[in-house]
């Protein structure tokens, strides 16, 4: 199975484009379609969340804390649906708007997590065939990836910040395509 994370939501918005369209709605976006993409394959997927609401439990003190909350609650949902891939999407943004592509960050903590990144990179070529960037492992400043044991990775979809990008990434027929990008290239571990 695979369990797909729609990173940031409510007040984390995450990445944002000048025009104000903010990575929470095409991370959500995507992550839909790839879940469409992966059960019309007949394989289950669990979402960390499906609407526009941080995971943190109300009932504690969450003042100062939401975010680290949040994560936590979805390192949760993983570690308990043993023996998924975890993918996280993302969208990424940079000052110069003229860096662009999708990059791909893998866990460290199982061997497989980097070859289905560099399966998800290369299917993305197909999307963008300028793509000049490697996948990367993940360090500590990547919560969920530094500690989620099972096979991990982070998708940065795409800049907000570049404005040839951001037209592509509002588009659903885009966003679908990314998704089936993910999707394709997580069927080595999970088909």
């Amino acid at each position: 199975c695979v369990v797909i994370d729609a990173g940031h939501c409510g007040e984390d918005g995450g990445a944002g484009s000048a025009a104000g369209l903010t990575e929470k709605e095409v991370n959500l976006a995507v992550a839909m379609y790839l879940r469409e993409i992966l059960e019309a394959a007949g394989i289950p997927t669990v979402m960390t969340r499906t609407e526009d609401k941080l995971l943190y439990d109300r009932s504690v003190d969450y003042q100062g804390r939401k975010k680290v909350l949040d994560l936590a609650a979805r390192r949760t949902i993983a570690d308990e649906t043993p023996g998924c891939l975890f993918v996280s999407i993302h969208m990424n943004a940079y000052p110069d708007a003229r860096y662009g592509g999708m990059q791909v960050w893998y866990g460290t903590h199982d061997a497989r997590s980097s070859d289905i990144a560099q399966d998800i990179q290369e299917r993305a070529l197909a999307l963008m065939p300028n793509n000049r960037r490697k996948i990367k492992a993940a360090g500590s400043n990547i919560y969920l990836l530094d500690r989620i044991t099972a096979p991990a990775v982070l998708v940065e979809c795409g800049f907000l910040s570049n404005a040839e990008e951001l037209a592509l990434l509002k588009d659903k027929t885009y966003q679908q395509k990314l998704a089936f990008a993910v999707a394709a290239g997580t069927m080595t571990y999970v088909g």
